[in-house]
């Protein structure tokens, strides 16, 4: 049995959001008081677009224009790519992936709930290797070396390397990748 984790168990609830009919100028100060990197651009409460600092940099400094020369109709990214709350993690993985974004804002309802970044599902992926090398630590000593069965994993962090590789395999006691398989005593 496989366990599914839910966007909605990994995504961030409070969302940096402004209307559409703002400025620029408001814009890039609501982010900066926040602290964030991207804001959900809305009209009349529906999540529309997404406006990042790359934009900024993009579409505004590298054409040497001012806050006041763009709308944020035209600062923004749109359509809006969003993912429903019940997707699975992996998928909102794969998603990012393919669509090179960094950040997925998860609507109910055509509502906006939530987002989830790069940053979580990493945090996430961290965790769960964390756990399961704990439950392999808890029962290591109680198994014998030719009772520890040969556990494949897709992908996840390398115990030994720190970096995130495919095909993982539990070797010696440690969740390893193919190059530090390859250099175990």
């Amino acid at each position: 049995m496989e366990a599914r984790m839910q966007v909605r168990e990994i995504m961030t609830r409070d969302v940096a959001t402004i209307d559409i009919k703002n400025d620029v100028t408001t814009l890039a100060l609501k982010m900066l008081g926040l602290g964030v990197g991207s804001i959900i651009i809305t009209d009349k409460g529906r999540p529309v677009g997404i406006a990042t600092e790359r934009d900024i940099v993009k579409k505004i400094v590298s054409k040497n224009l001012t806050p006041n020369d763009i709308a944020i109709r035209e600062l923004m990214t749109t359509p809006l790519i969003t993912i429903p709350a019940t997707e699975d993690v992996t998928n909102a993985m794969y998603r990012m992936v393919k669509m090179k974004i960094r950040r997925l804002p998860v609507v109910e309802g055509g509502r906006l709930i939530g987002i989830v970044t790069d940053t979580d599902l990493l945090a996430a992926s961290v965790e769960m290797g964390s756990i399961f090398s704990d439950l392999i630590d808890m029962h290591r000593d109680r198994m014998r070396s030719d009772e520890i069965p040969r556990l494949t994993l897709q992908q996840g962090i390398c115990e030994r390397c720190q970096i995130f590789k495919p095909d993982l395999l539990l070797t010696n006691g440690q969740i390893l990748c193919e190059d530090c398989r390859e250099t175990t005593p």
